[in-house]
């Protein structure tokens, strides 16, 4: 699994441009952190169907196909142009294609119930990464060593979000803050350990052609300084599939500062 470096405004230099295909409006009554980082392409609020964008190309490259076989034959002549005649074949090449790309994307309705089920399923990932801190003090005094038996509880109730092949970094902790070696255990239940960061899944807008859904989650300080908003420690990011109902091509990275404060995790 890849780990990649940001800078504090969560873009990464290096990351390429994804094409998306639909694109649904946030809910009015949506919190400002529930939208995509805007690196991703995505725009939030915008509410345009791709597929009559790209039907919007087809149209237009066949008007201007009648328009070139017109002039081709104008004045009477019975044959186009070499340069015409290729100009027909790229116009019609264009036709082809967005008549293709228009049957590859999902209807509007099937898109929206993706986009939910997609969020849901990233909201227990993220629930279930954060019952990782509860094992940062014993990670610590071990050195770095997860304990891989009290871990297995956690990992196993990740492993059916992600797809077979996803590999055992994408199930292991993403991120673990150092300060939290700190934190008592309480009453050892996961979810209630006091932990200066967590996992927040953010809202995805978008179905690219192929029907998978980007998602991204985000580590935020739970205890920012006074008067400042969270900062973000790390990030993650996985396509969610529309028909296999599962996660791939997981990624993860941290910022600066979470670099800096991060509990470092051997990998086993």
């Amino acid at each position: 699994m890849a780990s990649t470096k940001i800078d504090e405004s969560g873009v990464r230099a290096d990351k390429p441009v994804r094409k998306t295909r639909f694109v649904a409006a946030p809910d009015a009554g949506a919190a400002p952190g529930d939208a995509e980082p805007t690196g991703d392409g995505n725009v939030p609020g915008a509410l345009m169907s791709r597929r009559a964008a790209i039907g919007g190309v087809g149209m237009g490259a066949a008007a201007l196909l009648c328009f070139v076989v017109g002039a081709g034959l104008s004045g009477g002549e019975a044959a186009v142009s070499h340069d015409k005649a290729q100009q027909i074949v790229s116009l019609r090449e264009q036709i082809r294609t967005a008549q293709v790309h228009a049957d590859a994307l999902p209807e509007a309705m099937d898109a929206d119930r993706a986009l939910v089920t997609a969020q849901g399923a990233a909201e227990q990932i993220a629930r279930l990464q954060n019952e990782y801190r509860h094992l940062t003090p014993s990670v610590t005094g071990a050195g770095g060593t997860l304990d891989q038996t009290a871990a297995e509880p956690t990992r196993r109730n990740l492993t059916p979000y992600f797809v077979p092949d996803v590999g055992q970094a994408a199930l292991q902790p993403w991120y673990l803050l150092a300060s939290d070696k700190a934190v008592p255990a309480g009453n050892e239940i996961p979810m209630s350990f006091d932990s200066g960061f967590e996992w927040v899944a953010q809202r995805p807008y978008s179905v690219e052609v192929g029907g998978t859904i980007r998602v991204t989650w985000l580590a935020l300080q739970t205890r920012p300084a006074a008067g400042q908003a969270p900062g973000v420690l790390a990030w993650a990011r996985a396509d969610y599939d529309m028909t296999r109902k599962s996660f791939s091509g997981v990624q993860t990275g941290t910022t600066t500062t979470g670099e800096a404060l991060r509990q470092e995790v051997k990998t086993p």
